[in-house]
């Protein structure tokens, strides 16, 4: 069985991610279009139902499951491996089955009692059947990525996007003569449209390769109690964060009516943050959440044979390529904020939050990193512990900071929590590997190469602003990608990279 590195792994699931995005960016632009604004709350509505329960029942599961069945190769036992996986989509099915029954035949409920429209009955029933196909999903891809073999789920993620987008298009485009319920719940069923591609491609693909064996009875009760107590703290970690944007959307907007605003321009205000500034930093993230997926087979192993200093060092790399790729997308973000979401989004109005987030966005990515090897090594709970001391923070800063800054302090206040939340994590992993670890060690060319590359993007800008704006960002952008590959050169960087890449 050929197991990938770290990071070419980690290269095909940012690569799976970041086309997945571009793809799913496509319904957040024509969707309003076919809709309108009431069709689109429609379509929303039953979403945070949705991923409070995907994050209850199966956020967990791949990297959970991915570091059990690593640790079984490790110790020469595939058998026992394989039984777990196929035991595991056993009680996934089961469990993912149960929640969506539940939510189909609760729905005419849901939508009276706890949205207030009796119109979302369609779509949370739309809705429902993706969460038992995205829990066999989960556990797929966490018997893949065990393997360290991550393009099955970068492809997969792309199969998904693809299917849900065109399903989505084509039933709302066929249901809106009928009215725009039935239109708004045609466009939901994307999700278990996409859902059921990317599992028939991981289903066909498991299948091509050798041979599995069968499920024996009884179940490997150990190994599935084990991964049940792994993947708790991961799911809880996952469950943080859409309760934490639920309760942004409540809370951000009432302290911005605190500046004075009407609650029609603090919710506008909210808007530039959450839904024009958060999705383009999500873009600088792919590679941090890709890293950390990649880890965390690789740290199980060393860890479990007792070889910390190889998991340090492997973190370290991950870190010092987190520098290397995060660093010029941050400055480039920061630059180009104004032209970048007047052309994304034909105006400007979220620029200055951009910047904010753009400065934060390379520590966001080593949180994930810094987070994902602490979970591989058996530390759980210290990421979740972290991550809810980080959101505390968050609230605390963005209560004080917002009256006083409007959404710009809403800004500074997450990037605030999330340097936080990362110092703690690598507090927590440099204490539970008992290597020291530095993540300031690999700073230095990545900052001067990203100084030199803003100096040669800043004179673009200064020379060029009468330029078409199409061209004016698309060659500000390749420009400073130029700038900063030739510094990486100068400097052997480049080199790093290379080798990163051949690495084993």
């Amino acid at each position: 069985m050929k197991r990938n590195s770290i990071w070419e792994g980690a290269f095909w699931l940012s690569l799976g991610s970041f086309a997945s995005k571009l793809i799913g960016a496509a319904y957040r632009i024509v969707l309003p279009r076919i809709l309108g604004d009431y069709g689109v709350g429609l379509f929303q509505m039953a979403y945070p139902l949705y991923l409070v329960l995907l994050a209850i029942s199966v956020n967990g599961i791949p990297t959970a499951l991915s570091k059990q069945t690593a640790e079984l190769y490790t110790s020469k036992d595939p058998f026992s491996a394989e039984q777990l996986v196929g035991w595991a989509l056993v009680c996934l099915g089961v469990a993912g089955s149960g929640l969506a029954l539940a939510m189909g035949v609760s729905a005419p409920w849901l939508a009276i009692h706890v949205f207030s429209e009796p119109k979302a009955r369609q779509t949370i029933r739309a809705l429902a059947p993706a969460l038992a196909l995205v829990a066999l999903e989960a556990g797929l891809r966490g018997g893949f990525q065990g393997r360290r073999q991550m393009f099955p789920t970068a492809l997969s993620q792309v199969i998904e996007q693809f299917a849900r987008v065109a399903v989505m298009f084509s039933l709302a485009f066929w249901l809106l003569p009928r009215g725009v319920g039935p239109a708004a719940a045609g466009a939901t069923l994307g999700a278990p449209a996409g859902a059921l591609g990317g599992l028939i491609y991981l289903t066909v693909h498991r299948a091509r390769e050798r041979p599995h064996p069968r499920l024996r009875w009884p179940p490997p009760w150990a190994g599935l109690g084990r991964l049940a107590t792994v993947a708790a703290p991961m799911s809880l970690a996952g469950l943080l964060f859409p309760l934490m944007l639920l309760v942004d959307s409540i809370f951000v907007p009432e302290r911005l009516r605190a500046t004075g605003l009407s609650l029609v321009q603090a919710t506008r205000e909210f808007g530039l943050l959450s839904g024009e500034a958060m999705p383009l930093i999500n873009l600088t993230m792919v590679v941090g959440a890709a890293l950390a997926i990649s880890l965390v087979p690789a740290v199980a192993e060393h860890v479990r044979t007792g070889h910390h200093g190889e998991a340090a060092r492997r973190v370290e790399s991950a870190i010092h390529l987190v520098w290397l790729l995060g660093l010029p997308m941050s400055a480039g973000l920061y630059l180009l904020a104004r032209p970048l979401t007047l052309l994304v989004y034909g105006t400007s109005g979220a620029a200055s939050t951009l910047a904010i987030l753009a400065v934060g966005s390379t520590i966001l990515s080593m949180q994930q990193v810094l987070g994902g090897s602490l979970q591989a090594c058996g530390h759980g709970w210290a990421p979740v512990k972290n991550l809810a001391a980080g959101t505390v923070a968050k609230f605390a800063l963005t209560w004080w900071l917002t009256p006083i800054l409007g959404i710009q302090g809403a800004a500074l206040a997450t990037v605030a929590a999330g340097t936080l939340t990362t110092y703690l994590n690598w507090r927590d992993w440099t204490r539970a590997i008992g290597v020291p670890t530095n993540p300031w060690r690999f700073v230095g060319w990545p900052l001067l190469g990203s100084v030199v590359m803003a100096m040669a993007v800043l004179t673009w800008r200064e020379r060029t602003r009468e330029m078409m704006l199409l061209v004016h960002t698309g060659v500000g952008v390749f420009l400073g990608a130029a700038v900063y590959w030739m510094v990486l050169g100068m400097s052997g960087e480049r080199e790093v990279l290379r080798r990163l890449w051949r690495s084993r």
